[in-house]
C-alpha cells in the first residue's frame, strides 16, 4: 500500500515539474525578447489615447509580438514594425488645421533604439511637431 502511494507522489511531482517548464518553455519561445517588450511598454504613454493599446499590458509572459499594431520576425523573435499612426486621435475627431500646432509635441527617436531590427515605423497622425536630440 505505502508503495503504490509513494508512486503516485512521485508522479504528481514530475508532472508539476513538466508544467512548470513547459510553462517556462512556452514564455521564451512565444514572446519577443524581453528588452523590447519592456521598450514597448515605456512607449505605450506617448500612443496610448483612448486607450488604443489595450493589449499591451505588464504581465510577466505578455507576448509582445502578439500584441496589437507590433509585428515581429518569427525567427529571431525581433520587432520589425510598429505601426503607431493614428493613436493621438480617435477616427471621429476632427484635426483642426489652423491649431494643429497647440497640440503638437515633440519625439525624442532615441525611444525606438531598443528595436534594433525595426524595418517599419509608422507615426502619421499623432500631431509630431518635430524631434528632440536623442538622450
Amino acid at each position: 500500500m505505502m508503495v503504490v502511494e509513494w508512486k503516485w507522489l512521485r508522479f504528481i511531482r514530475m508532472a508539476v515539474m513538466l508544467l512548470v517548464l513547459e510553462g517556462c518553455r512556452w514564455c521564451t519561445t512565444n514572446a519577443c525578447l524581453e528588452h523590447e517588450r519592456i521598450a514597448l511598454l515605456h512607449l505605450k504613454p506617448f500612443f496610448n489615447y483612448g486607450n488604443q493599446l489595450q493589449s499591451w499590458v505588464e504581465v510577466k509572459c505578455s507576448v509582445g509580438c502578439k500584441w496589437e499594431r507590433v509585428e515581429c520576425n518569427t525567427t529571431t523573435r525581433r520587432l520589425i514594425q510598429l505601426s503607431l499612426n493614428s493613436t493621438k486621435w480617435e477616427d471621429n475627431m476632427e484635426y483642426d488645421m489652423d491649431n494643429r500646432n497647440l497640440n503638437a509635441w515633440y519625439l525624442n527617436a532615441s525611444i525606438f533604439l531598443p528595436f534594433e531590427e525595426l524595418k517599419s515605423l509608422y507615426l502619421s497622425g499623432n500631431a509630431i511637431g518635430g524631434n528632440l536630440e536623442n538622450e
